[in-house]
C-alpha cells in the first residue's frame, strides 16, 4: 500500500491521481444528487458526425474527433468515457512505471505515458462498445417514427427550465425516448418525475419544448388524450402496413 501511494503521488503520475480523485468525488455527489449527470454531458455527436471528414486532414482537430469516435464518445455518455480513460490510465501509469522506470526518468514516463494513452483508449472501447446499443435507444426520440409532440413525458433530469431538460417519452414500441426539452416562455421549471406535456419544437437549439401536464385544463387533458390515442393507433397501422 506504501508503494501505491509513493507511486500515486509521483510528478508524472501525480496529475492522473488528481484527475481520478476529482472523478470519485464527482460520481459519490452524483450518486446522492447533488450533481445532474445529464447537465454535465456534452452533446458532441451532431458536429462530429459532420465534421469528421473535413477536419481528419486539420491536425489536432482532426485527431481529436478521430479520437472521440474511437472511443464511442458520440453514443454513451462522454463522463462514462471520461471515467474509464481516467481510471485505465492511472492503473496502467502506476504499473508501467514501477515495472519499467525505477530510475523516475521523464523521458520514460512520457513514452509510457504515449503508449499508456493509446492502450487506455482501446480499453475504453472494448468496455463501452456493449451500452452502445443502450444509449442509443434513448436518443431517438427526435428522429423516432412515432410524433413527440403532443404526448405527455416524465421530468428525467434533476430539473427542466428555459435553458435545459431531459424528458422521458413513453412510446408503443421499444424503450422510452429521452429528449431533449425546455420549458416554454412564461412556464416555471420543474424538477424530476414531475409530468409535462410536449407541445412544440425549438429547430434552431435542437430541443423539444413543455409545459407541466398539470396546467392544462379538462378539455385540453381530453384533447390530448385523444390525440395520443390518434397518434398509437396511427402508428399502430403503419407498422402493419
Amino acid at each position: 500500500m506504501k508503494e501505491l501511494w509513493e507511486q500515486s503521488i509521483l510528478s508524472y503520475n501525480l496529475p492522473l491521481t488528481v484527475l481520478l480523485g476529482l472523478l470519485i468525488i464527482f460520481w459519490a455527489l452524483a450518486l446522492i444528487g447533488t450533481f445532474d449527470i445529464d447537465s454535465l454531458d456534452f452533446d458532441i455527436d451532431t458536429d462530429i458526425d459532420g465534421d469528421l471528414d473535413t477536419d481528419v486532414s486539420a491536425g489536432s482537430g482532426g485527431f481529436l474527433t478521430a479520437i472521440l469516435k474511437f472511443v464511442n464518445a458520440t453514443d454513451v455518455p462522454i463522463m462514462m468515457v471520461v471515467s474509464f480513460l481516467s481510471l485505465f490510465m492511472w492503473v496502467i501509469s502506476i504499473i508501467s512505471n514501477y515495472a519499467l522506470n525505477p530510475s523516475q526518468s521523464w523521458i520514460i514516463a512520457t513514452g509510457l505515458f504515449i503508449g499508456n494513452f493509446f492502450l487506455s483508449c482501446l480499453l475504453v472501447k472494448l468496455v463501452t462498445s456493449p451500452f452502445k446499443k443502450f444509449f442509443n435507444a434513448f436518443k431517438k426520440g427526435e428522429n423516432d417514427d412515432e410524433p413527440v409532440i403532443g404526448r405527455i413525458g416524465t421530468v428525467k433530469s434533476r430539473v427542466i427550465d428555459g435553458k435545459y431538460g431531459q424528458v422521458e417519452i413513453p412510446r408503443q414500441n421499444g424503450a422510452p425516448a429521452i429528449v431533449n426539452c425546455i420549458m416554454g416562455e412564461g412556464h416555471e421549471p420543474l424538477v424530476r418525475g414531475n409530468e409535462v406535456l410536449v407541445y412544440d419544437r425549438d429547430i434552431d437549439r435542437k430541443m423539444f419544448i413543455a409545459r407541466s401536464a398539470s396546467m392544462a385544463n379538462p378539455n385540453s387533458q381530453s384533447e390530448t388524450k385523444t390525440t395520443n390515442t390518434q397518434l398509437n393507433t396511427q402508428t399502430q397501422l403503419n407498422n402493419h402496413e
